[in-house]
């Protein structure tokens, strides 16, 4: 049976959606809808029976998105973009919320790496005779000698690194709840 040219725009405007994806899953996800589409046209559904069903490109598209993140382990910069277009896709959420996590997610997470770094760089600087003034911990009169800075360093860098860890799980569980229930492809 023939796909009508209503359909065919619909999964076209789901591909584009899909972008962010591995093109393998992309297109596994459009074969799907498609198989679909064609299995209720010859159960006597009408293209704008099943076009009504799907619900919009975007909200499909989100749907599978956010169940592609949310089925994903760890972090990769795939993923990154695969939840910047789901917040892009996300409305309002999307635009305040889901930012706001997975930035400060990223940031703490660079951040916390770097905080061990920089207390390498200071002690194998002292090693070498040379002080980092722009490197250390100071509070109030009291300045952290280039031995104490390095475990401390660690110690700090490891807190927020974890802060950024659960800043990126929030990020995914936020995704996976304005996920949930949005993909209509399941029979009734």
């Amino acid at each position: 049976m023939e796909m009508d040219k209503a359909l065919t725009e619909y999964l076209e405007k789901v591909d584009r959606y899909l972008r962010p994806m591995v093109v393998s899953e992309r297109v596994d996800i459009v074969q799907e809808i498609k198989s679909e589409m064609l299995e209720l046209l010859n159960d006597g559904f009408l293209p704008e029976q099943i076009l009504q069903r799907l619900g919009t490109p975007k909200e499909l598209a989100k749907a599978y998105l956010g169940e592609n993140i949310v089925k994903g382990a760890g972090f990769g910069w795939r993923r990154v973009s695969a939840v910047i277009a789901f917040y892009s896709l996300a409305g309002i959420g999307g635009m305040f919320v889901l930012p706001l996590t997975s930035v400060c997610g990223i940031g703490f997470m660079v951040c916390g790496a770097l905080c061990p770094l920089a207390g390498i760089v200071k002690f194998v600087a002292h090693l070498l005779g040379r002080e980092i003034e722009e490197i250390g911990l100071v509070i109030g009169n009291y300045s952290a000698s280039a031995a104490l800075f390095l475990p401390v360093s660690a110690l700090i860098g490891g807190a927020i690194f974890l802060v950024g860890w659960l800043f990126w799980k929030l990020t995914i569980a936020i995704i996976r709840a304005m996920s949930q229930g949005m993909k209509r492809l399941a029979r009734e």
